[in-house]
């Protein structure tokens, strides 16, 4: 079964950024999402253990509604940047829990920037926001790349908290 998304229960906010490498950034912008709001959904495209500490709050749903992650985080993307807001955190690799394997860091989350900005060029009503730790290998293009396409001085918060703050205030 889908997840429905009620929202009368509060907007759904999709977490978008480094999994491999990236710590824990989600669960702490779950928690920085509490701060603002009493009630919201967050689509968290981590493989998740029942022991992990968000556990109790899962939604109840068939695990495999979905053929692949990839069809259900597009659903969830889609849902968000229409009604709630998209949430791209870029913290830069971490040195206790560094990625493994050959692929370079964050190299899926860039390709997805790509598509949102390019989405962003079409819709300028999407609701879209990023934040990245200063420091974050290419950020200066990404803001670059944002500010042409978007036309415009595209915002790119400096702390996590600051870009919870804005996507917060687009659900407003």
């Amino acid at each position: 079964m889908l997840c429905e998304i009620d929202p009368a229960y509060g907007p759904l906010f999709f977490l978008a950024g480094p999994i491999r490498g990236g710590d824990d950034w989600q669960a702490t912008c779950c928690e920085e999402l509490r701060e603002h709001l009493s009630s919201f959904y967050a689509a968290v495209p981590c493989r998740y253990q029942d022991t992990h500490h968000l556990a109790r709050f899962f939604a109840d749903s068939e695990e495999y509604y979905f053929d692949r992650q990839l069809t259900w985080e597009r659903h969830y993307l889609d849902a968000a940047a229409a009604a709630g807001c998209v949430i791209f955190w870029l913290p830069c690799e971490s040195k206790e829990w560094p990625r493994t394997g050959k692929d370079p860091y964050a190299m899926d989350t860039r390709g997805e920037l790509g598509e949102w900005r390019g989405r962003l060029m079409h819709d300028p009503a999407l609701r879209v926001v990023i934040g990245a730790e200063p420091g974050f290998p290419g950020l200066s293009q990404i803001q670059r790349n944002f500010n042409l396409a978007t036309k415009s001085d595209f915002p790119v918060y400096s702390t996590l908290e600051e870009t919870v703050a804005a996507a917060v205030k687009k659900v407003r």
